[in-house]
């Protein structure tokens, strides 16, 4: 008979990942115990995975939550609520933490990260990090919440004009969010990239203006749809170095780079360019989820489509192999 306190988990350890079974966590204070339901596999994810970002092991990965609330110590939140989580855990004593900049704070820790993540039956999570799921987006639709909360906060740091052009660069997860967001707002976006399948599946989300890198043509319609300058607005969503040098060549003088990807060893910086050519460089951590959640619910984001493969919790290994593939824009563990 299995132990009511063991919980199975996909746990990372210098061998790989393996199925164990791990103590169920705790309901300690203003905390909350969700039983998982699906998690989303993120890049991040593929890269600690395969060793080019460095974190403690053993742990459990997943950051890109949904599940029902299965204990609580907070009196007025529903057993079985279906929710999904924020996945930094802010000191609440930092500056930052006092001027409700948490996100920023020097001191978090990283559900998925620094902590253990979502790959499991359980994850407990402090009550004020947990958003509730509406009726319109299910446990499946609601990991797309988190990253899609970053595309929203790019958009908010640089807007666009109605028809403006913007250049996004990577059509993968993130560069097709990214691009449905600004395409939401209004802007006339061009996504750059080298994988036919993506862009193909890009067109089937409704942006037009999709540009593939192995065709002679493509810098000249990015500049000819810009006066020849080049866009004021470029997001780098590659996590390359060669995809951020060609974001960085593109934008016009003056404009803004924003970067949503970059590699585990981060990017080597010609500065003088940006000092000579006064660019300005955006970063970004993390969004509202409430403004994600209500765009999904609302339609005006297509992310079903989205979805290449699910896969149950005791084929996790199998599924990081098949999310980490080119030809795959989201996989999803359920649990």
């Amino acid at each position: 008979m299995r132990c009511l306190d063991i919980m199975k988990s996909l746990v990372l350890t210098s061998d790989g990942l393996e199925l164990r079974d791990t103590p169920k966590p705790a309901v300690m204070p203003g905390y909350a115990r969700i039983e998982v339901r699906s998690v989303g596999i993120c890049r991040s994810d593929i890269r600690v995975w395969q060793g080019d970002i460095k974190v403690d092991l053993p742990i459990i990965l997943g950051h890109e939550i949904t599940g029902t609330i299965q204990e609580t110590s907070v009196r007025d939140l529903a057993i079985g609520t279906p929710v999904t989580t924020e996945v930094n855990l802010f000191c609440g004593r930092c500056w930052y933490c006092s001027q409700n900049q948490r996100h920023l704070c020097p001191n978090r820790d990283i559900i998925g990260l620094t902590v253990n993540g979502g790959l499991a039956e359980y994850i407990s999570v402090p009550v004020e990090l947990l958003h509730v799921l509406p009726e319109d987006v299910d446990t499946t639709i609601g990991t797309f919440i988190e990253p899609l909360s970053s595309a929203i906060q790019t958009y908010r740091r640089v807007p666009a004009k109605e028809d403006e052009p913007v250049l996004v660069v990577g059509s993968g997860k993130v560069g097709l969010l990214v691009s449905q967001v600004y395409d939401a707002f209004g802007a006339d976006v061009y996504l750059l990239g080298q994988n036919l399948w993506q862009l193909g599946l890009a067109r089937t989300l409704g942006l037009r203006n999709t540009l593939n890198t192995d065709n002679q043509d493509w810098k000249s319609k990015i500049l000819s749809a810009t006066n020849g300058v080049g866009p004021r607005v470029v997001v780098d969503c590659s996590g390359t170095p060669s995809g951020f040098n060609t974001a960085l060549e593109l934008v016009r003088s003056g404009g803004h780079l924003a970067l949503m990807s970059t590699p585990g060893d981060g990017i080597p910086i010609d500065t003088r360019k940006i000092v000579k050519r006064e660019i300005t460089l955006v970063g970004n951590s993390s969004g509202s989820f409430d403004k994600a959640i209500d765009m999904l619910a609302k339609g005006r984001i297509e992310v079903n489509k989205l979805v290449s493969r699910e896969f149950a919790l005791e084929d996790g290994a199998e599924a990081f192999e098949n999310a980490a593939q080119p030809e795959v824009a989201k996989v999803i563990i359920h649990i």
